[in-house]
């Protein structure tokens, strides 16, 4: 995120509104995210978000 768009609620009003829509459309809402995104894994903690799988994901550049 962007340094002067941070700690405006941006984010958390964002991921509400969506979370709003996934659960009138009857779906439950997930989301990925790294690890080291601490900032991000603490927001959506807070918005009620928890652990359920780890992935490992191995990043290759194309030759």
């Amino acid at each position: 995120m962007h340094p002067e768009a941070r700690g405006k609620g941006y984010a958390i009003a964002l991921t509400k509104r969506l979370m709003q829509l996934a659960f009138e459309g009857g779906e439950v809402p997930f989301l990925h995210v790294r690890p080291d995104n601490v900032g991000a894994v603490a927001l959506y903690r807070r918005l009620g978000f928890a652990l359920r799988r780890e992935l490992v994901v191995l990043w290759r550049r194309p030759k």
